[in-house]
């Protein structure tokens, strides 16, 4: 479980990294979708139903998905309209560095990350700086 946090952690050490050597005046926000995945009496279970930040229903199946359901509202919360960030607007980029391991090494297998992305550049960029880097990265459509 402890890697599970792997996706959380290495966007808070890139969003520190780009803090620390500045972002040119462009705004930089991070928003860290955590979750916990405990037992006890408020714990979700199979067959809840829960109402997301975007209004959209989930009915569990799994209760070791926790952290795709917070991603979930995490994403809708950074791209709302009006936007609720700080200062407003909306985002030009989105970035998700989630673990999801299971779901993930599914669709891409044990020695790659999975990208998802809906710019073509971003995307190619991701794939270039993986392969430099040697941390391997698949699009996901």
């Amino acid at each position: 479980m402890k890697a599970d946090m792997g996706g959380a952690a290495g966007l808070l050490g890139a969003f520190e990294a780009a803090v620390s050597i500045g972002t040119g005046g462009t705004a930089l926000h991070c928003a860290l979708c955590l979750a916990e995945n405990a037992i006890g009496p408020t714990a979700f279970r199979n067959d809840d139903v829960l109402c997301f930040f975007s209004g959209k229903t989930c009915e569990i199946n799994n209760t070791d998905a926790e952290g795709r359901l917070v991603l979930s509202d995490g994403v809708a919360h950074v791209t709302a309209s009006p936007s609720l960030l700080p200062g407003g607007g909306s985002p030009d980029l989105v970035v998700d560095m989630a673990t999801l391991t299971g779901a993930q090494m599914v669709a891409t297998g044990k020695h790659f990350a999975a990208v998802f992305t809906n710019d073509e550049e971003t995307e190619r960029a991701a794939v270039a700086a993986g392969r430099r880097t040697g941390d391997l990265v698949h699009p996901v459509p």
